[in-house]
C-alpha cells in the first residue's frame, strides 16, 4: 500500500466519524454539550480538508469529504432548532465533568489524526 492510499482511507474515516459526531449532537442535553459535538465535526472535517490529498473531482475521496460537510450542515440546522430548550451547563457536578472529558478527548484525538496524515505525508 502506497502512503497517498493510505491517507485518503485514513481521512475518509475521520470524515465520516466527523459527520456522525455532527448528526448526533443535536441530542445532547446542554448547549456546551451541542457546540463540543458540532466543534469536533468541524474540525475534523476541516483538518482533514487541509491535510489530505485531494485528486479533483474525479477522486472518490472529494465525494466523501463533500457528504462530511452536507451531514455538518443538516446537523447545524437540527442543532440550531433545539438551542432555545438547552441549558448552557449540566446541573449535575459529574455531566459537567463529562463534558469537559469529552472536550479535552476530542482535542486529544485531533492531534493523533494530525500526526496519523502527517507522518505518511513525510515519506512521499
Amino acid at each position: 500500500m502506497n502512503p497517498e492510499l493510505i491517507s485518503a482511507v485514513v481521512g475518509a474515516a475521520i470524515v465520516a466519524w466527523g459527520a456522525f459526531a455532527a448528526l448526533r449532537a443535536h441530542r445532547s442535553e446542554t448547549r456546551l454539550g451541542a457546540l463540543s459535538g458540532m466543534a469536533t465535526a468541524a474540525m475534523f472535517v476541516l483538518l482533514i480538508r487541509l491535510v489530505a490529498p485531494f485528486g479533483g473531482w474525479a477522486d472518490w475521496f472529494v465525494w466523501v469529504w463533500l457528504a462530511g460537510m452536507i451531514a455538518i450542515v443538516v446537523a447545524v440546522v437540527r442543532v440550531a432548532l433545539v438551542w432555545p430548550d438547552r441549558p448552557w451547563r449540566a446541573e449535575d457536578e459529574k455531566a459537567r465533568r463529562n463534558e469537559a472529558t469529552g472536550l479535552g478527548f476530542s482535542a486529544l484525538l485531533a492531534v493523533l489524526i494530525a500526526g496519523a496524515l502527517v507522518v505518511p505525508g513525510l515519506f512521499l
